[in-house]
């Protein structure tokens, strides 16, 4: 396995070190966490953060970009029914992740349209005390824009998350964040 990320970086970074460009970025961004699906019925629009390790380079489409992710989705301050009968008033939850990605980039110059792709770990914890936080394999997949050139870029994207969690634990349950972000 050491190998095989060895050769992948590079792969990634031959090209563009022959050319003197930046094979990677670095990123920090934030905005807004939407629940939907059934999650939506328990709990309202809330907030992420995310740092952004990318790595690329410029003669390919095909990158790479490591993500760890923080959301907190509010709670509505309605009683929820439960699945075994019964009611609750919903609590804020809190979403990490650390995510490994897929990014293909559309051909452009000082703005880039993307697809991001790829999966992860994400551990969920409802605000209450007592509760249990709970890990989880989850997907993510969405669409972004790059702009500038330069040291600098900036980025925006939509998302969304489906985490898989047995019923007898909620069952599953999906968000789509949307990120407003810098690249360094």
């Amino acid at each position: 396995m050491r190998r095989f990320l060895s050769l992948c970086f590079v792969l990634l970074a031959t090209p563009a070190l022959a050319s003197g460009q930046k094979t990677y970025a670095v990123g920090l961004g934030g905005g807004a966490a939407i629940p939907v699906a059934k999650l939506s019925n328990a709990q309202k629009t809330g907030y992420n953060g995310i740092v952004v390790l990318a790595i690329g380079a410029a003669e390919l489409p095909v990158g790479i970009r490591f993500d760890a992710m923080y959301s907190n989705i509010l709670k509505t301050n309605d009683q929820v029914a439960l699945q075994g009968g019964g009611t609750a008033i919903s609590a804020d939850l809190r979403i990490t992740s650390a995510l490994a990605n897929l990014v293909f980039a559309f051909p452009g110059t000082s703005a880039k349209a993307y697809l991001i792709a790829g999966a992860g770990l994400y551990n969920s914890k409802p605000d209450v005390s007592g509760a249990k936080s709970q890990n989880n394999v989850g997907f993510n997949g969405g669409f972004g824009t790059t702009f500038g050139t330069g040291p600098f870029a900036m980025f925006i994207e939509a998302r969304y998350h489906s985490v898989s969690r047995s019923t007898a634990k909620g069952g599953v349950y999906q968000f789509v964040p949307i990120t407003l972000g810098l690249l360094f």
